[in-house]
């Protein structure tokens, strides 16, 4: 089937094999190098001897990394949010989403032509923990969960290692985009999970049928605003990586770009000032 009917009909398509395994190499060496600084930095103590970098075979020692994962999250579960933005914010991660066979069938599927621009929003990697219910995204739609008027695109992708039924990849009801915006319900936030969630009513669930969608690393899945998808649950002992992201076309009327929200996690530009000047000034 045509990938633009696939999308029309079903709500998604799956670009099969278009990012290279290097890619998910040099991506498994940037979390790896980026938990062992933070393990140093935190003194964090761990069980286990942590494998040389230098040493390190991918895919064989993916189980390496899920170790560091797992003692940085049960040390301080904070520190998974620092991990999020500082891989969002590296090179790795950059070539990963700015990869050409992804912005050329992010435009094909959007009907935009090869110069368009494309403006990339909450690009991210999960990583969703063996059992971890309190964190597992519900069923939802995604214009929520992005800016108010745009025209989007959302991926969706293991990374790392494939995504199985077990680890919980991604599930979606079939077409369900052909109805729109449906009937949701606002959570606030309750503590040890999401700030919100938007939720899908579960009788609108019941009616489409539901697809658990594995897929291998350099899978991407590009679906519709409207999809109504969840993340499955992670029954295996391991952490699922995958890479999540809306493309907005810039040229569409109501597209505004949203203003960045930097914040220091340590102090302020004007704590830093008056600490210096008071160093300066004492002298």
């Amino acid at each position: 089937m045509d990938k633009l009917k696939e999308l029309s009909e079903n709500g998604f398509y799956i670009a099969k094999s278009i990012t290279p395994i290097s890619m998910h190499k040099e991506i498994f060496l940037t979390f790896y190098d980026v938990l062992i600084s933070m393990i140093s930095r935190h003194k964090i103590r761990t069980d286990f001897q942590i494998k040389n970098i230098e040493d390190l075979n991918y895919p064989d020692d993916i189980k390496e990394l899920d170790k560091l994962v797992f003692a940085v999250s049960d040390f301080n579960r904070e520190l998974m949010g620092e991990l999020y933005d500082t891989v969002a914010y590296c090179s790795a991660f950059f070539k990963l989403i700015g990869n050409p066979e992804i912005e050329k069938t992010a435009r094909e599927l959007m009907s935009l032509k090869s110069y368009s621009t494309m403006y990339s929003v909450t690009h991210r990697i999960r990583m969703d923990e063996p059992k971890d219910e309190m964190r597992r995204a519900a069923w939802h739609q995604e214009i929520f969960h992005s800016y108010p008027d745009t025209r989007f695109l959302q991926t969706w992708g293991p990374v790392i290692r494939n995504s199985t039924v077990s680890n919980g990849t991604i599930e979606v009801c079939k077409k369900s985009h052909q109805h729109g915006v449906v009937d949701q319900d606002w959570e606030e936030f309750k503590g040890g999970g999401y700030a919100q969630r938007i939720i899908v009513k579960d009788e609108i669930v019941k009616k489409h049928e539901i697809l658990q969608l594995e897929m291998n690393i350099g899978d991407v899945m590009f679906f519709d605003r409207h999809l109504i998808h969840r993340s499955g649950y992670n029954s295996s002992n391991e952490i699922r990586y995958s890479q999540v992201g809306l493309w907005n076309d810039c040229s569409y009327k109501g597209f505004r770009t949203p203003k960045p929200a930097f914040e220091s996690r340590t102090f302020s530009p004007r704590d830093n000032y008056d600490m210096q000047m008071k160093k300066i000034r004492s002298q």
